[in-house]
């Protein structure tokens, strides 16, 4: 499921002039229609707290607050700065996973807080969970997991600045002892970097869910005959064959080659390297 991709994954959803528009682009943008309603709610003295995230409210049938409870967005200087990081985050990490592993992710990050302020059990029962700070906060985790390396303003990388700022996101929970908010920020950072270790190959999961399956036919003993050893024949023109795929690098990145095409980029490397010794 993680590994499937298409070529269409990488590309924007639809473009406004010479300017793409992403999955990223359409979330920022439906923030900022949150900051609106929000603002003209809380003129108007509405009770927002039906569309906050409350676990009583929410097992009591308020299904929908968990994908209602982001948009709650306050008007303020700090609002401007969490969408730009949001966007410029989510931007790079949705080039290199694609449409369908991005959503995966995002999804996964958008289900977090809830679960963890239900699994406080009663202590979480007054708790009440809004924003999208923690989730902008995962999505930097994620894109600096991608590019740890990247160095900002000429001095400090990108990991070092996620450490900080991760750092400062929780020191903001503990003055008013936010437990729940805080387990929730360190969850959602935690999986953002397992997320992408996984799908980079780092952490090697492979279940067999056919075998899993009780009611599965069992296969019949066949005799297989033993194959003719076969000389593999290289194409004499290999470095050719790889030019199509430097292109689709160049174009989607590294994740989007297939198995196969990672072998032909792996049995030129080897050929150039033979013939520089």
């Amino acid at each position: 499921m993680f590994g499937v991709t298409t070529a269409d994954d990488y590309r924007p959803v639809t473009w406004v002039g010479r300017y793409p528009v992403r999955v990223t682009t359409i979330i920022a943008a439906l923030y900022v229609l949150g900051m609106f309603f929000t603002t003209i709610a809380q003129s108007a003295h509405w009770d927002l707290m039906p569309f906050a995230f409350q676990s009583r409210s929410f097992l009591h049938g308020a299904i929908w607050q968990p994908f209602t409870c982001i948009f709650i967005q306050p008007a303020s200087f700090f609002f401007l700065f969490n969408v730009i990081f949001f966007y410029w985050a989510g931007t790079e990490v949705e080039k290199y996973l694609g449409i369908r592993r991005y959503l995966l992710l995002f999804g996964m990050l958008l289900l977090i807080g809830p679960i963890i302020l239900i699994a406080w059990g009663p202590a979480a029962a007054m708790w009440s969970y809004g924003g999208s700070y923690e989730i902008s906060i995962g999505l930097f985790i994620a894109f600096a997991t991608l590019y740890p390396n990247i160095e900002l303003f000429g001095w400090v990388t990108l990991k070092w600045l996620a450490f900080a700022g991760l750092v400062l996101a929780s020191m903001q929970y503990l003055p008013g002892h936010e437990w729940g908010n805080l387990s929730v920020l360190w969850v959602m950072c935690l999986a953002a970097f397992l997320y992408i270790r996984f799908v980079q190959g780092r952490i090697p999961v492979k279940v067999d869910v056919a075998r899993l399956n009780p009611f599965r036919r069992r296969p019949r003993l066949t005799i297989v005959q033993k194959p003719s050893v076969r000389r593999v024949v290289e194409p004499d023109d290999v470095i050719a064959s790889v030019d199509p795929i430097l292109d689709k690098i160049a174009k989607s990145g590294m994740g989007s080659l297939t198995e196969t095409e990672r072998k032909i980029l792996d049995r030129a490397r080897n050929r150039l390297l033979k013939k520089s010794d």
